[in-house]
C-alpha cells in the first residue's frame, strides 16, 4: 500500500507540474492575444489620425493614401495573428482543463488510498489495544480465582 501510495503521490506532482505549466502557457499566450488588440488599436489611431486636408498636393494625397493602405494592410496581418493566437490560447485552455480534471481525480484517489491505509493502521492499533486488554482482563480473571 505504501508504495501505491509513493507511486500516486509521484504521479499527481507530475501532474501538477502539467498543469502549472499550462498555466504559463495560458497566462502567456492571452498577454500576446492582448499585445495583438493594443497593437490593433493603436495602429486604427494611427490610421484615424491622418487628417485631409484639401490644400494639400497631389503627391502629398497619394503619399497619405499609400501611407493609409500599408496601415490597414498590418491592422489585416495584426488581426490574422490575433485570431491565431485566439486558437492557440483556446487550445491551451482545453488542454488545461482536461489536464487539470485529471490531476483533480488523481488527487481524490490518491486522498481515498491515504485514508484506506490510516483505518487500516487504525485497525491494527486497535486489534493490539484490545489483544492487551484482553491480556489484562484475563490475568485479572485468574487472579480473582485464587
Amino acid at each position: 500500500m505504501s508504495k501505491l501510495i509513493s507511486t500516486l503521490e509521484q504521479l499527481h506532482r507530475m501532474r501538477s507540474r502539467v498543469v502549472d505549466e499550462l498555466s504559463l502557457k495560458l497566462a502567456t499566450q492571452k498577454q500576446l492575444c492582448q499585445r495583438f488588440e493594443n497593437n490593433i488599436s493603436a495602429l486604427h489611431s494611427l490610421a484615424e489620425g491622418l487628417a485631409v486636408q484639401t490644400d494639400t498636393s497631389a503627391a502629398m494625397m497619394f503619399n497619405q493614401a499609400s501611407y493609409k493602405r500599408n496601415i490597414q494592410r498590418v491592422i489585416d496581418w495584426q488581426k490574422q495573428e490575433q485570431a491565431l493566437a485566439d486558437i492557440e490560447a483556446r487550445s491551451i485552455q482545453g488542454n488545461l482543463l482536461s489536464e487539470s480534471r485529471r490531476e483533480k481525480s488523481l488527487g481524490l484517489v490518491l486522498d481515498d488510498k491515504r485514508a484506506e491505509r490510516q483505518r487500516e493502521q487504525d485497525r491494527r492499533e486497535q486489534k493490539a489495544t484490545d489483544a492487551v486488554s484482553a491480556q489484562c482482563w484475563l490475568r485479572q480473571q485468574i487472579h480473582r480465582t485464587r
